[in-house]
Order: structure tokens, then C-alpha cells, then sequence
């Protein structure tokens, strides 16, 4: 027994003694069952010269039983075995290696190459820009301490960190700061698995998180100013978007007259309706690429219109309905992603009334005043195709934006509409609301961006075929904090701010400057017409905030909805950054706007620091205990227990002054409301100046019977399941409540809810 058993161990080492078989051993444990002729090429055999020699050394291999031959693929592949011996051989040649004094470093578990002092001198000179001398001198001593170690295991990312810890006791901070790797902990990715199971998320969302992070990172290490990205990690502002901040703009606002009338690169312009809603499907889709969050097209019924002359309703509707549900982006997953908003008119606005009228084919047919009766019935379609689609699951986009204009409500078919789009709203909150005056061109998305004609004055290039380069929040509570309850230093503290802020934006546009001369962002750019597409210098670039009322309160002792001096103080602030916007805009040729944005992140995170920097003795914060934020979106937190007049009244206030953008979302108690209370509150709201608004409440949906429900719900009304997902607007859009915050989640409780009842 013993003499067969060394007798095998005598075959094994004889079948792996020749280089050329641990080779190809190697070879099929790195890459898996190879046919013969591949492997030949692999290793750089000549087919006719070496084919007697390569065919005695498969068959000394399988002899061994260290690889076996599928008759069915006829390709080669390792046995456990063979494994074992690849792995042994790889053992002895590193413990072989050290002992000799050499390094080496391994690149993956099958391939080790000889450590290289001038690899690491080349990297700091060519990374990092250390002079040759230094680099030199620096390769040396990394190379001395790596061998006084004896370090069994080297990889190419543990040198990167040995030589970082060199650089960082020399107090070479700057080129450690160029040489740092980007990417995450094993640990963290193995977490971030976990996380998206745990959120019924998909594994897209993995890769996403994941390079979002990388380039997060990166950003924050090479592209903004070092005093702008420690002002951020500290929590003295917050750039938002960072992993697209140097890639591409944040939001757009379409106009669909340029694609009905040019249509896409290989899609000619379209010759029917369907054709006209398959291009404006077709835009959304290739521009989610190039753009990274909300995307709109203004007047959408309207540019329609024409395509819809003569139509049978049955056939539109049924094409709106397939729009419409194409487009609704939440069947499989919850992972939000960015959405599309339509503004919807009641008529054709009399600025556009006298506008030559694009058609079928891309011709000019007549003027959009020639089409105010299919403007008119578009609308009304949606809103019945929309209430179709929400019958299971609400249709939480596309978003769903009407413009209230009082000329267009006095038509003789506005009553029935309004009570419509209202029933819309009753059951499943989804009607986003604009109330404005009739001459106006000012357009939304449902995430609050405004833009108005008022940066060339001439709208078509002002309100379209632009939008939102990217926004940056101020700390408004840290500033307080430091301020104490001084206003000078506090309004200095703000005009420093802003201009960091200023100097974050530059960069941004610095990169988008590039990327635009690179042609990486091609429909934007216009690179397949010649013409940019996107007016990228109208886009505004937008200064936000977090926590007004907690502001207002650190610094005056009262939030601002309790009396007028606090409410003179945060108006007060707000027209001071205003101010501000318009002299740098003026000063730069750039549109810095001012608006009240949604940033779940920027409301937890400098929530989160500056609690455990100032303490709870002086930090004024939203939530629970344990779980705080500052309020982002509406100015007055949905926490705030004042009457709905109240709200409204204080909302508007701030709308007002807020030109670059808000939106006031009003939550309901978990019912579904009389539809004409509904409206008779719409048009109390509108008469009290709020422009922008929405009514909001919580929905439970069934993943089992496919229906939903008013309320977080503990098992289905219908089916009994607690397989449920709850929905909900965390400020600005509906997303699943296990993407929310974590203390706005917690704190869900606590909103006040109005009864119309």
C-alpha cells in the first residue's frame, strides 16, 4: 500500500517537472477547460513544429490524473488535483523567492513577477509628479523596508499603501494626496450586498453605488479646490451629485419641437402620433446617459397637438396609456432612478398661440393657435390614461405637472378637467400643481428646478434646451452655531460660503467645458448635427440649503413661523444669497440661481456632524433622537403643527423670493378626499400665491395581489400579505420609503396631515 501510494506521488512530480506542463496547468486553472489548439496559441506553441512534444505532454498530464479531455467540447481541463499541484508549485516558487532576499509581487493567485524598485519610482513621478531624485530615494527605502519585513504576500495596491505611509511621514502630503488608490474596502462591498438585498433593490444598483463611490472620490481628491472638498467632508457645505460632477449635467428641460421636426440620429422625423410618442420615449431614454437626474418636456400636449388633428380619442388614448406605462420605470425594483416631468396646459399659451406649428414629417403646419382644441384633449387623456394605469400600483412616473393659468381654467371644458385631474390626485397624490399668471413662460420639474426668461430675456433659450448644471447646499445651521446669534459675523459666514460655493462651480464648469470639447456627451453636444442641442451657458447653476428654520431658531431664539422678527430674519437670509447670485452671475456671465432643492444626504449628513460637533445643548435639529436632519424641502418642516392657511401663507412667502426653484408638497391625512373639497382647496392655495405645490400622502402596495392602498398599511387589505412596499414623497418625488432618509423614515409619524373633511 505504501510503495503504490509513493509510487503515485513519484508520477504526480514527474508529470509536473517539466516547465511546459505547469504551464499549461496554470494556464487551464486561470482560465478554465481550454480546447487543444488554443492552448498552443496560449503558450506560444508552433502547431506544426511542437505538436508531437505538446501532445506526449497532455498525455503524461492525464496519466497523472492532473487534467482530463470532455469528448463532447474536446476541450482540456484541471481535476482537483491538478489544482492542488498548481497551487503547491506556486508556494514553493514565492517561499523559494524570499528566502533568496528577493521580492515579488503577486498579481493574482497564479502569476507572481519580480519586485521592481524602479516600478515605484516611475509611479511617483509619473502619478504624482515627485521629482526623479526623490522618487528615487523614495523607491529605495521602500524597497529596504520590504525585505527587513520579509513579507510573504506583496500586491501591487499594499505597495501603493507601504509607499503612501513613507510619503506621509516625509510630510509629502501633496503627492500622497495624487498617489492615493480610489476604490472601496472589500468589507464595504460586501456590505453594500446586503444593503440593496435589504432595500429590494437590483444588481445594477451594486455596480452604480459602487462606481458612484470611485468617482465621488475622485472628485473630491483631483478636481475640487482642497479647501472646497474639506469644506464638504466637514460639513460646511454640501456638493451634491459628486459622482457625476464632473461628467454631466443634472437636470433638462426638453423642447420636443426640435426632435418632431428632426427626429434622432437613424429615426426620421415622425408621421403619426405614436411615431411622435415613441420619439419623445426615444429622447428620455438616449438622454438618461448624458443628463443625471430629472428630465422634462414643457408644453408636451401642446407640441403634440398637431400630430393628434383628425384622430379618433379611442386610438389617442390607447397610445398615451402605452406612453405612459412604458415609461412608469418601478415593475421589477425599487431603485429610484431619475424621472421624466410633462407639463401639462389647459390651452395654448398666448405667447406661443401666433408659433408656426410642427407636424407630421417634421413640416411646418400652420401655428399651434390652429390646435387648442387637441391641446385641450391631450391633456384630458393623460389624465384618464394616468388614472388607468394607477388602478393597481400608482404611476409614479412620468410626473404629471399642470399649469393653472386663469385665462385656460375659464374654458367651457376646464371644470370637468380640474375635477378630473383632482380625482388624480384624490386617490393616488400623483398631480404635481403651477399656479401662474397667464403671460408667463416659467417652466418646473417635478424636483422644483424653475427657469425663467429672465437671464437673455428670449425664453426659447432660457427655459429650453437647458436646465440645471448642479446644486450646492449651505449649512445654514453651522453658520448659526458659529455666528452666536451675532449678524454681522453671521452674514459674513454666508458670503464666505457662497464663495466657495462659486469656486466648486467653476470646476464644474471647467469639466463640462471639456467633456463637451471631448464630444462624450454627443446628443447634448450635437455631435451627430454639428450644433449643440443643450444651451449649456443658460444653465443654471444652483445655490441651495439645509435647515432655514433650524437656522432661524439657533440664531433668534424662534422658528420662523412663531413671529415676525424670525420671519424677517430668514426672508432676510434668503435675499441675501439672492443678492449675491445676481452680482457673481453678473460679474461671471454665469446663471447662479437660488432655490429650495431635495438632499435627503445633505439633510442627514450635516445633521449628523454637526451634532457631534456642537453637541445637543446647541445643535437644533429634525427627527428622533439618535436619528436627526435639517429640513431641505418645504422651507417650513412637514413636523410644524400649524394650520393648512398657515402653511400656505408662509410657503408662498418664500416661493417668491426663491426664483430659482421650490415646491411646497402638502400631506393629506391617509384617506382618499372628496374630489371637490380638493378642488375648492386648490383654488383657496392658488388665490393665497403659492405657485408650485402638490398633494402628497403614503401608499402601501401589494407585491402579491398587485394592489395598493392609502397609508402604511401592517398586511394587505385584500390579500392578507405583509409582502408589501410603501411609497411616499421623502420631500419632492415618490420613492420607496426603504430609499428615504433614515430619520425622515423615523420620523414619518410626526408630519402633520390635513383633513379636508
Amino acid at each position: 500500500m505504501s510503495h503504490s501510494l509513493e509510487k503515485i506521488g513519484a508520477n504526480i512530480f514527474d508529470a509536473a517537472s517539466a516547465p511546459v506542463r505547469v504551464d499549461i496547468l496554470k494556464l487551464l486553472v486561470t482560465k478554465g477547460a481550454l480546447p487543444y489548439t488554443e492552448i498552443m496559441f496560449s503558450l506560444k506553441l508552433d502547431p506544426i513544429r511542437d505538436a508531437g512534444k505538446f501532445v506526449y505532454h497532455l498525455k503524461n498530464l492525464m496519466q497523472a490524473g492532473l487534467i482530463t479531455l470532455d469528448k463532447e467540447s474536446k476541450k482540456y481541463g484541471t481535476t482537483e488535483l491538478g489544482e492542488m499541484v498548481v497551487n503547491f508549485a506556486r508556494d514553493i516558487e514565492e517561499y523559494s523567492a524570499v528566502k533568496r532576499g528577493k521580492l515579488f509581487v503577486r498579481t493574482s493567485r497564479l502569476a507572481i513577477e519580480e519586485f521592481a524598485r524602479d516600478k515605484i519610482a516611475k509611479s511617483l513621478t509619473s502619478e504624482a509628479g515627485v521629482p526623479y531624485e526623490l522618487a528615487q530615494e523614495i523607491a529605495a527605502e521602500a524597497e529596504d523596508r520590504l525585505i527587513r519585513l520579509r513579507t510573504t504576500y506583496l500586491t501591487a495596491p499594499l505597495i501603493r499603501e507601504f509607499v503612501n505611509s513613507i510619503l506621509i511621514e516625509r510630510r509629502l502630503e501633496e503627492y500622497r494626496h495624487k498617489l492615493t488608490r480610489l476604490g472601496m474596502p472589500v468589507h464595504d462591498v460586501a456590505q453594500l450586498f446586503k444593503m440593496v438585498s435589504e432595500q429590494m433593490l437590483d444588481v445594477e444598483a451594486v455596480r452604480e453605488i459602487a462606481s458612484a463611490s470611485v468617482m465621488a472620490e475622485y472628485v473630491l481628491l483631483e478636481c475640487l479646490p482642497r479647501n472646497i472638498a474639506d469644506a464638504h467632508l466637514s460639513g460646511q457645505i454640501h456638493v451634491d451629485n459628486l459622482a457625476h460632477w464632473i461628467l454631466k449635467p443634472n437636470e433638462i428641460q426638453h423642447d420636443l419641437r426640435y426632435f418632431l421636426k428632426n427626429g434622432l440620429p437613424t429615426i426620421r422625423p415622425p408621421k403619426s402620433f405614436e411615431a411622435a410618442l415613441s420619439i419623445a420615449q426615444k429622447v428620455f431614454e438616449f438622454t438618461e446617459s448624458e443628463v443625471s437626474g430629472e428630465q422634462s418636456f414643457d408644453m408636451f400636449n401642446v407640441f403634440l397637438a398637431p400630430f393628434a388633428k383628425g384622430l379618433p380619442e379611442p386610438r389617442l388614448r390607447d397610445a398615451l396609456y402605452q406612453f405612459l406605462t412604458s415609461m412608469r420605470q418601478d415593475l421589477f425594483s425599487s431603485r429610484a432612478t431619475p424621472g421624466l416631468s410633462l407639463g401639462l396646459e389647459f390651452a395654448v399659451p398666448d405667447f406661443l398661440y401666433d408659433i408656426e406649428a410642427i407636424g407630421l414629417g417634421g413640416q411646418t403646419v400652420g401655428i399651434y393657435g390652429d390646435y387648442a382644441d387637441e391641446a385641450g384633449l391631450i391633456t384630458r387623456l393623460i389624465v384618464e390614461s394616468a388614472l388607468e394605469a394607477s388602478s393597481a400600483k400608482p404611476l409614479f412616473n412620468p410626473r404629471l405637472i399642470f399649469k393653472l393659468r386663469r385665462k385656460a381654467l375659464k374654458g367651457k371644458t376646464a371644470v370637468a378637467d380640474l375635477l378630473k385631474i383632482h380625482e388624480l390626485a384624490a386617490k393616488h397624490s400623483l398631480p404635481y400643481f403651477l399656479s401662474q399668471p397667464d403671460n408667463s413662460r416659467v417652466n418646473y420639474t417635478a424636483t422644483g428646478l424653475r427657469l425663467n426668461d429672465d437671464w437673455t430675456g428670449y425664453w426659447e433659450t432660457d427655459c429650453m434646451r437647458t436646465g440645471n448644471m448642479d446644486t450646492i447646499f449651505l449649512n445654514l445651521p453651522r453658520i448659526a452655531y458659529d455666528a452666536r446669534k451675532n449678524d454681522d459675523r453671521f452674514f459674513k459666514s454666508v458670503e464666505k460660503s457662497l464663495e466657495m460655493v462659486v469656486e466648486a462651480f467653476k470646476a464644474k464648469q471647467k469639466s463640462m467645458n471639456e467633456r463637451v470639447q471631448q464630444m462624450l456627451l454627443p446628443l447634448l453636444c450635437g455631435a451627430t448635427r454639428g450644433s449643440p442641442y443643450f444651451y449649456d451657458k443658460n444653465a443654471a447653476y444652483t445655490i441651495s440649503f439645509v435647515g432655514l428654520n433650524e437656522a432661524t431658531f439657533a440664531h433668534t431664539g424662534s422658528s420662523f413661523y412663531r413671529n415676525e422678527s424670525s420671519m424677517k430674519f430668514a426672508l432676510d437670509v434668503i435675499k441675501e444669497i439672492s443678492q449675491y447670485a445676481r452680482s457673481i452671475s453678473k460679474e461671471l456671465g454665469t446663471r447662479f440661481s437660488v432655490a429650495q432643492r431635495p438632499q435627503d444626504e445633505a439633510a442627514g449628513r450635516l445633521a449628523e456632524l454637526d451634532l457631534e460637533k456642537y453637541g445637543l445643548s446647541t445643535a437644533v435639529v429634525e427627527g428622533i433622537r439618535g436619528h436627526p436632519y435639517y429640513n431641505d424641502m418645504p422651507t417650513l418642516p412637514l413636523s410644524s403643527k400649524v394650520s393648512i392657511d398657515e402653511r400656505v401663507e408662509l410657503e408662498s412667502k418664500f416661493q417668491e423670493v426663491l426664483t430659482g426653484g421650490h415646491l411646497a408638497p402638502i400631506c393629506l391625512t391617509p384617506l382618499e378626499h372628496s374630489v371637490e373639497a380638493l378642488v375648492k382647496l386648490t383654488g383657496n392655495i392658488c388665490e393665497k400665491g403659492l405657485q408650485f405645490f402638490t398633494y402628497t400622502n403614503n401608499y402601501s402596495y401589494c407585491r402579491k395581489c398587485d394592489e395598493s392602498f392609502v397609508g402604511v398599511l401592517p398586511k394587505c387589505s385584500a390579500c392578507g400579505s405583509s409582502t408589501l412596499t410603501y411609497f411616499g414623497r421623502s420631500s419632492a418625488v415618490f420613492t420607496p420609503l426603504t430609499l428615504w432618509n433614515d430619520a425622515k423614515r423615523r420620523a414619518l409619524d410626526k408630519r402633520v396631515c390635513y383633513s379636508l373633511s
